[in-house]
């Protein structure tokens, strides 16, 4: 055989099941992509926002609503279809090694940034290593490492140079990738926005201004940023020099942060929003008419605790938290929305396993309510604490939502624990990541958003020895078991499989590391004209090619 796999066109026979070592990937390509349509449109789709933008600097991103609007104006090597496969986007075609380690990206000709400074494969060189920088410090560098690039982690933790990262551009039309060993779900996270590229001159000339206006920042996806509006609205004007910009229908798309839901159900009923999630209470009122969908993401709600503080370094009163909470109440009495009870630290209907079997029905139900439990597990922590009651502080974000699953957890657990005292702490989506990333906290509501579908996503955010690792949690074990689902079980899924739950078990049945707590449900109203939204389980939500009939 070759060398490289040959280039299979227009079709595509990926999956993004399997983690860093299963079977390669199948080569593919296309010309287009999976829009349809060639008007150039002039409608307008406004999207209300319950949480306000963190940050378009793809590299410093860690949020849906950040990575989402990223994604409306900057591109990537491929795009995820509608059914979450990659798709070409500037990357034409791409080969693949017969070992699965070597990955060659051709980037379509004539592409442009929109200064008109020709984009080529050395952005993509550039964006990767300043990802991987330590100087840039971001908190999703360790993704490299999950798709497991040559020298990634030796970069992030400054043993070897950012030009020591295994990838290359062999001419300005030819971007190589290099692993040490296969990633079958590699191909899929080109769509995410932290592999996004990224001009060097352009970048280096706006200094610490770099993505903080419409005007410190150039685009090569299907939109520009034309308003930027902040604590407001956020507009995108299509691309004419995207280069598949005939595909683009609609000529702009306007992101509204309203964070009273009432007001934004309002703006949609005066025709002025045009896409607007649901609160619990309003989903009896409105399920039953035109526009109403619903839908399980992917996203997965939990309380984190802050090992370092003296309350929460407890086990006992960790267990008791996990025991005390009433999960179906949260789901069916306070959100109402379609979301479901957490079982585990993974989502359902998300990953499947070797034989098909959804990951949670192979893991087991592995967190539950039990009040009587919850009070046994707190006198123990009590005991502890010579006896003393505990009082902790929750920190949450400031949304609807959120206010509500709080002050319902709090109440549980005063219940369950009694003696135990919950104090709330509200602040905005933006300084309540800011303070959990500095461990300024006690115990955090938190959710996380898998970037591609398989469980090493959300099992390798407390796995410490991952490079740039922040967070307060240390395992031998847990380092052990999901260092053999990476590396020595890699190639075989059954292991691997087993690996991430015996994994998951320590995490959240032994140490109680962190409490699983529901998967978030999407109901919400939608516009009848408007459609081309791909709502993805895994991966960035899309409306680049959301369309508004007249």
């Amino acid at each position: 055989m070759s060398k490289m796999k040959k280039t299979v066109a227009l079709t595509l026979a990926v999956t993004m099941l399997a983690g860093c070592g299963g079977s390669s990937s199948t080569a593919a390509t296309a010309a287009g992509t999976a829009a349809a349509g060639t008007t150039t449109g002039t409608g307008n789709v406004v999207v209300a926002m319950d949480a306000d933008l963190n940050t378009m600097d793809q590299e410093l991103a860690t949020d849906g609503n950040s990575f989402i609007m990223q994604s409306m104006c900057i591109g990537g090597l491929v795009e995820l279809d509608s059914t979450e496969q990659p798709q070409p986007d500037l990357a034409e075609s791409w080969d693949v090694s017969d070992d699965g380690m070597t990955y060659t990206f051709h980037l379509r000709d004539g592409l442009k940034w929109s200064n008109g400074t020709a984009l080529t494969a050395n952005d993509f060189v550039y964006g990767w290593q300043r990802l991987v920088d330590p100087d840039t410090a971001s908190e999703y560098n360790y993704i490299m490492s999950t798709i497991c690039v040559v020298n990634a982690d030796d970069v992030i933790n400054g043993v070897k140079d950012k030009s020591e990262l295994g990838v290359e551009a062999t001419d300005d039309q030819t971007f190589v990738v290099h692993l040490t060993q296969p990633c079958s779900f590699l191909l899929g996270l080109m769509a995410f926005p932290s592999f996004f590229p990224l001009n060097q001159e352009f970048y280096e000339s706006e200094g610490d201004q770099y993505a903080l206006s419409t005007s410190d920042m150039i685009y090569c996806g299907p939109y520009t940023m034309t308003d930027w509006q902040a604590g407001n609205e956020y507009t995108f004007t299509k691309n004419p020099d995207y280069w598949n910009a005939d595909e683009i229908q609609n000529e702009t798309v306007t992101f509204k942060f309203i964070q009273d839901t009432q007001s934004a159900m309002l703006a949609y009923q005066q025709g002025d929003i045009d896409v607007v999630k649901l609160s619990g209470e309003q989903v009896d009122a409105y399920k039953d008419q035109e526009g109403y969908q619903s839908r399980l993401t992917g996203y997965a709600w939990r309380l984190e605790f802050n090992l370092n503080k003296d309350n929460c370094s407890n086990v006992n009163l960790r267990e008791a938290i996990s025991y005390g909470i009433d999960r179906d109440a949260i789901c069916n009495n306070v959100l109402k929305d379609g979301s479901v009870p957490a079982t585990g630290f993974i989502p359902t209907s998300f990953a499947y396993g070797p034989d098909g079997t959804d990951y949670t029905e192979t893991a087991g139900t592995l967190v539950s309510y039990d009040p009587d439990k919850a009070a046994e597990c707190y006198a123990k922590a009590k005991e502890d604490n010579g006896g003393n009651d505990y009082t902790i502080t929750l920190l949450f974000e400031d949304s609807e939502a959120s206010k509500a699953v709080a002050e319902n957890i709090q109440s549980e657990l005063q219940a369950s624990c009694p003696g135990l005292t919950i104090s709330l702490d509200s602040k905005p989506k933006k300084t309540r990541l800011q303070l959990m990333t500095d461990l300024d906290y006690e115990m955090g509501l938190t959710r996380w958003g898998p970037d591609y579908a398989d469980p090493q996503t959300f099992l390798d955010l407390f796995k410490s020895d991952t490079p740039g690792y922040s967070k307060s949690y240390f395992s031998d074990e847990y380092d052990a078991l999901m260092d053999a689902a990476e590396t020595t079980d890699a190639t075989d899924a059954s292991k691997r499989w087993q690996d991430m739950i015996d994994a998951e078990k320590v995490l959240i049945t032994k140490d109680y590391a962190c409490v699983p707590v529901y998967q978030n449900g999407g109901a919400m109203m939608i516009n009848p004209k408007v459609t081309g939204i791909d709502f993805h389980a895994a991966g960035v939500d899309s409306y680049r090619h959301v369309v508004k009939a007249e």
